[in-house]
């Protein structure tokens, strides 16, 4: 990756540079980043628990793991300027160019969903959270790039997490794709959500839509687990649904229960 191989040109001068001269002031005038970044309005790119945070010229981005397979989102809209194997330890990497010149990098995916030089739009699926490359485990690393050069903390930019630095997008996260082409079985709506249980065929869906969203529904496979109760897992995320409402469970744990404000 170009912007990998600037950094650490850039950090083998500075350290020279520090070496030769015993220059406290000028080697704090040379990694100084300023505070006020201006930058798209980055959303969460996946789900999961940050599990290794910033090091400036160390490690420049954040690690957030969850489940293999797990969706990866665009954090902000742009035009993919890379999206292939990076031999710098990334692994499947993507890399998106957005309308203000910055840069977000999507590392270790186990796959890849869009190509070099596509537009995507923020929250579209482009990934599926992986371990490729130098990695461990199954996770996300995340880089942002404020300038397209110099590597900034992207916590900064994103919403708070909680105690437990769980991260959770909005309900429910999953690939864009269309609305029920077959027959609903439930339908109900919440504060935040429009939801639907669709039957095609032989198949069940969960399918929901952000309300103000102008975005497609979003789409993911259910299954009935009793009378009028159904389930659909997201990553670590579990939704399960019935004519009054929809219980939202990570890792095993029930989070909340909304209730429909119409039930079907």
């Amino acid at each position: 990756m170009l912007i990998r191989k600037v950094n650490i040109f850039i950090y083998g001068l500075i350290t020279l540079f520090t070496i030769l001269s015993f220059n406290t002031s000028a080697w704090s005038q040379l990694v100084a980043v300023s505070s006020n970044v201006t930058s798209p309005q980055l959303i969460w790119p996946t789900q999961g628990s940050i599990s290794q945070g910033f090091r400036k010229y160390q490690h420049e981005g954040i690690d957030i793991a969850g489940p293999s397979g797990t969706p990866i989102f665009a954090a902000a809209s742009g035009v993919v300027v890379k999206a292939g194997w990076d031999h710098w330890g990334l692994g499947n990497a993507i890399e998106i160019k957005h309308f203000d010149q910055s840069v977000t990098v999507y590392g270790h995916n186990r796959s890849l969903l869009v190509t070099l030089g596509q537009n995507v739009h923020q929250g579209e699926m482009i990934a599926e959270m992986g371990s490729t490359g130098n990695s461990s485990g199954p996770h996300l690393h995340f880089e942002f790039y404020p300038h397209g050069r110099v590597a900034a903390d992207p916590m900064a930019l994103l919403a708070s997490v909680t105690t437990e630095q769980q991260v959770s997008p909005s309900l429910p996260p999953a690939r864009q794709l269309t609305e029920c082409s077959g027959m609903t079985v439930i339908k109900g709506e919440t504060s935040s959500n429009l939801i639907k249980i669709c039957q095609e065929n032989a198949d069940l869906f969960y399918i929901g839509q952000l309300k103000g969203n102008s975005t497609k529904p979003i789409k993911i496979p259910a299954w009935n687990i009793g009378k009028d109760k159904y389930r659909a897992d997201n990553g670590s995320f579990t939704y399960l649904v019935n004519p009054e409402s929809v219980e939202v469970w990570r890792n095993g744990v029930q989070i909340r229960t909304d209730i429909f404000a119409a039930a079907n």
